[in-house]
């Protein structure tokens, strides 16, 4: 018999749902270690309709996260678990949600301060067993130092106790099928035994990825000569997907330093949009071919942090809102990539219809660059003399087919998939060719392609890889000289290690 539970103020009495529930397979299985465990994840509609409930030694009370339509499927709920060390599973049948924050296992409070330098929301979670998770969050209204560092106006500061911020650290131990389900990992397939040794290599590679110091440092990183990279190519997201592919805690907690910084130092506050890289973290102008939602939206969903969802959808509206503007040598694919992946990703769990035709004018303009003869988009910036075509191959496959495929998946249109087939078809015949190293640039012309670039050890030819689907990514990874050109990298001592970490983490194919 299952121990007793006190009830939640928004639960019911049994039902036939709940005794039916008994004899289903659980949602899922969570290791406690004695720690309060507060994390979001994904499940079917039907079972939360139904009401959830815990088996095993521990209380549960969950809610809906502040995301989603009704027509959502999966629904992602907020779990709150308390218990001592052991395993405990989640079932459908029982309690409704507590969605004001006050159930059996804690008690929410939340208090806004004016200061004389800004404002200062403070939330509390006061669990049934007496631990504390606090956050704070302090917003400035005027320039002001804080421990001998000068925060601008516009800028945050974000403090948090540890309980808080191991709250969702289970995550690191979950089966894999909920990191597929959340979208931050690939279904298993097609990497063999190369991403094997890849990822044993990450394992020790990642720690040398050092955080810059300071307050204002904290959660980003720098590059070769000195420059702030402002978690360029999404960072947050990177270390959201080494954490729960490697198992890693630590880099979990970078995750969640990673989008605390992005949200309190990186921001533009006239745009929406992030500063890009450069000397300092405001100094560089925002644009939508750098800007990142991706990993604040994963830190919101699988921490049920709902000041991170709310940034995401702010950042969502922000890339709707400033569509590519350059034109000649200045139109360039990552303007119209970036911002189609990014907006894909929030469609995928928000029903916003601002950002759903924002979306759909990226890839009608995307289509409108495709060059059947070539099976690739010209962009302005990679025209030459004679109508040669410059390729940077490394951004069609590890950026702008993906962002296709994301946008296909909600929008399915023949003549667009026609296009990323082909495109993917030139790729491989490509990638597959003979010689050192994998084709990361190219020029080319009707007649054909010359000027080849190839790469080996760079995180660059690795992105280049994710457009293969699995079946040929296995093929060619059997090839000595595709194995050559992407193990053991990148190096420890490789003076971009923050980039070519960020890059290398992200690559779907290395999940695989």
């Amino acid at each position: 018999m299952p121990p007793r539970r006190a009830p939640c103020p928004h639960g019911g009495v049994l039902t036939l749902a709940m005794v039916l529930a008994a004899v289903v397979p659980a949602l899922f299985a969570i290791p406690l270690d004695g720690r309060a465990v507060r994390l979001g994840v994904p499940l079917p509609a039907a079972a939360v309709a139904q009401g959830l409930r815990l088996e095993g030694r521990g209380l549960l009370q969950w809610r809906r996260l502040p995301i989603g339509g009704d027509e959502a499927d999966p629904v992602w709920v907020e779990l709150a678990i308390t218990g001592p060390p052991g395993l405990v599973k989640v079932f459908a049948g029982g309690a409704g949600p507590c969605a004001d924050g006050n159930g059996p296992v804690f008690r929410r409070e939340e208090r806004v301060e004016t200061l004389p330098h800004g404002v200062r929301t403070t939330r509390t979670w006061h669990w049934h067993d007496g631990t504390v998770h606090e956050c704070s969050r302090t917003v400035f209204s005027v320039a002001t130092v804080v421990g001998g560092e000068p925060f601008a106006v516009g800028e945050a500061w974000t403090e948090a106790n540890d309980g808080y911020l191991r709250a969702a650290e289970p995550w690191c131990r979950l089966e894999r099928s909920l990191a597929v389900a959340a979208g931050v990992l690939p279904a298993a397939g097609g990497g063999g035994a190369s991403t094997k040794t890849l990822r044993a290599h990450l394992r020790t590679v990642w720690p040398r990825l050092r955080e810059m110091p300071g307050l204002r440092g904290a959660g980003d990183y720098r590059r070769r000569g000195d420059v702030v990279t402002n978690l360029e190519f999404d960072t947050t997201f990177a270390l959201w997907c080494g954490a729960l592919g490697l198992g890693e805690a630590e880099l979990l907690q970078r995750a969640r330093r990673a989008a605390m910084h992005l949200r309190d130092r990186d921001l533009d506050q006239r745009t929406g949009l992030p500063f890009p890289h450069g000397p300092d973290h405001r100094t560089g102008v925002p644009e939508p071919g750098h800007a990142w939602l991706q990993g604040v939206l994963v830190t919101g969903l699988l921490c049920a942090d709902d000041e991170c969802l709310l940034t995401a959808g702010m950042l969502a509206r922000a890339l709707a809102a400033h569509p590519p503007m350059g034109e000649g040598s200045q139109e360039r694919l990552r303007d119209y990539a970036w911002p189609l992946l990014e907006l894909e990703a929030w469609l995928r769990v928000a029903t916003d219809p601002l950002v759903a035709r924002a979306a759909d004018r990226l890839a009608v303009s995307i289509a409108g660059r495709y060059d059947a003869g070539l099976r690739t988009w010209r962009f302005g910036e990679g025209a030459r003399e004679g109508g040669a075509h410059f390729e940077r191959a490394w951004l069609l496959g590890g950026l702008l087919v993906p962002a296709l495929r994301a946008h296909l998946q909600r929008r399915p249109n023949r003549a667009l998939q026609a296009q990323v087939d082909a495109a993917e078809a030139m790729l491989l015949q490509h990638i597959g060719s003979h010689g050192q190293g994998l084709p990361t640039h190219w020029q080319a012309t009707a007649n054909g392609v010359f000027a080849v670039h190839r790469e080996e050890g760079t995180a660059e030819a690795a992105f280049l890889l994710d457009a293969l689907p699995a079946a040929d990514l296995a093929r060619l990874l059997r090839r000595s000289t595709v194995r050559g050109a992407i193990d053991k990298l990148p190096g420890p001592d490789d003076p971009d290690l923050a980039t070519q970490l960020t890059l290398l983490l992200r690559c779907r194919w290395v999940w695989r």
